[in-house]
């Protein structure tokens, strides 16, 4: 049985989902809602995710939304040719966790401010910007030190971590990638990855259905 994508678009979310089940070789389907059409506010909609966003995921009996919990599932569950999770008994279960929920809590949610200029002005842009820069120097201190010594976030190898955290850093490449080697050698390396390119991780966003 294929695992149910429900999404706006390749880019909305969706694409971390979409990328780990190419890397792990799980069928699936994507369902193609349009905002403007009203498809997010539908009752069968609404009746997989009341609060109408994307994506959502139906696994089965499993209906879920919120990207990282969807990868955390997905990534245990199935585990064929390629594992992406480590062994919940191993040492390294605790950092992938950890580095799961950075990707969302601490690295998306100062990205996201880069999406929100509509309507700004030219001053609060500007400080919208310098706090972005901030966080991101911030977030090298984390990430550089790891990423010179090794090629993934985790010691092991490449991982559903690897994903979640490639598949955000774009939205702040001038501050986190731009003239910062240990980043830019590592971003080089997940954007090469087949799968990824399959998927459209990372192409310019179609808006289309926004």
């Amino acid at each position: 049985m294929k695992v149910q994508i429900y999404c706006m678009g390749y880019q909305d979310r969706s694409d971390r989902v979409r990328w780990l089940l190419e890397e792990l070789e799980v069928p699936y389907q994507d369902h193609f809602l349009s905002r403007k059409k009203g498809e997010l506010n539908t009752p069968e909609y609404r009746a997989l995710n009341p609060m109408g966003r994307v994506p959502t995921v139906r696994d089965g009996d499993i209906t879920l939304h919120e990207s990282v919990g969807i990868c955390l599932h997905l990534a245990d569950r199935y585990q064929g040719k390629q594992k992406l999770a480590p062994d919940l008994n191993s040492q390294e279960r605790a950092l992938y966790y950890q580095w799961m929920v950075f990707s969302v809590a601490s690295l998306e949610s100062v990205v996201a401010r880069m999406f929100t200029f509509d309507g700004k002005s030219e001053a609060e842009i500007s400080e919208i910007k310098k706090f972005v820069q901030a966080q991101c120097e911030i977030f090298k201190k984390v990430l550089n030190p790891i990423l010179e010594k090794q090629d993934y976030i985790l010691p092991s190898g490449f991982s559903a971590a690897d994903i979640m955290l490639a598949a955000v850093i774009p939205g702040a490449w001038d501050y986190l990638v731009q003239d910062n080697p240990p980043m830019e050698k590592y971003m080089k390396r997940m954007m090469a990855r087949p799968c990824a390119t399959k998927v459209k991780v990372f192409d310019v966003p179609d808006m289309t259905n926004a």
